[in-house]
């Protein structure tokens, strides 16, 4: 079998080789290169596609979305560390609009890896489990990636959530009323819940100080509800905003899902 991975890191390449000996692995460090290398290649059967790239703007995304342009018949498989920050939406999106066939953890044995590829590669179902939660959160209806961004407002509100921190300045940086944005933070609080209770351990960056917090919840008082209540929510789905602010910033998201929002 021809197996092709994308991974910024050689060593991964090395690693999987021996891993996968008997079959013919090739590697490229950044998706940005993948149609040159697939003009000049023969098809790959299966690629092990890694999520994040240290040196390159481009994300598993890109590659799974050159794949499928390029090389349609390739089946995919995402690998990825789980200490990567951003990594849950990521994957959340790769499952949504790419449907890959696994989900491979950097950290799994050699075992584990080889079972998975060799699976995929046959046409069967993978079997290391890891995917499921993907799957089930991109068969929701709506995907749980809707119920976190529902349309173009939507994003811009969390952009600027991962930029300020007061509730006026947020809702004048999004363009929208400071009502809208409470209702906005609301409705967000109640899909990070979901994402918690769907993933029990996501990524989390630090939670913010408390004289943060009492900041917040002050600048959260005006006419639409309990000041207290407004700057809970405030405080939950900024603190979800800088988790994931370079998901919410990314060209190649916001593509995606303007290309779903059109669609429906």
């Amino acid at each position: 079998m021809r197996i092709l991975v994308i991974d910024d890191y050689l060593n991964v390449e090395m690693a999987l080789r021996g891993i996968l000996d008997g079959h013919t692995v090739t590697g490229v460090r950044d998706p940005v290169t993948l149609p040159r290398m697939l003009a000049h290649e023969e098809p790959f059967e299966a690629a092990i596609v890694d999520l994040r790239y240290v040196q390159s703007a481009a994300t598993g995304l890109t590659a799974l979305a050159t794949l499928r342009r390029l090389s349609p018949g390739t089946k995919t498989i995402i690998s990825t560390t789980d200490e990567e920050e951003n990594r849950l939406l990521y994957l959340l999106a790769a499952f949504q609009f790419f449907d890959p066939k696994a989900l491979l953890a950097k950290r799994a044995d050699a075992f584990v890896t080889r079972a998975v590829v060799e699976a995929i590669g046959r046409g069967d179902p993978s079997p290391s489990p890891d995917a499921a939660p993907f799957r089930r959160a991109a068969a929701m209806r709506p995907p749980l990636l809707d119920q976190l961004v529902h349309n173009r407002t939507e994003l811009v509100i969390w952009q600027e959530l991962a930029r300020f921190d007061k509730r006026l300045q947020i809702a004048n940086a999004a363009h929208v009323h400071p009502r809208t944005l409470d209702a906005f933070t609301a409705a967000k609080g109640a899909a990070i819940d979901v994402v918690a209770a769907q993933f029990p351990r996501p990524t989390r960056g630090p939670e913010p100080p408390a004289g943060a917090a009492a900041e917040l919840a002050g600048a959260a008082a005006g006419p639409a509800g309990p000041a207290a209540a407004r700057g809970a929510n405030l405080i939950r789905v900024i603190h979800f905003a800088r988790t994931h602010e370079q998901f919410f910033a990314d060209q190649e998201v916001a593509g995606l899902l303007e290309a779903s929002w059109r669609a429906r």
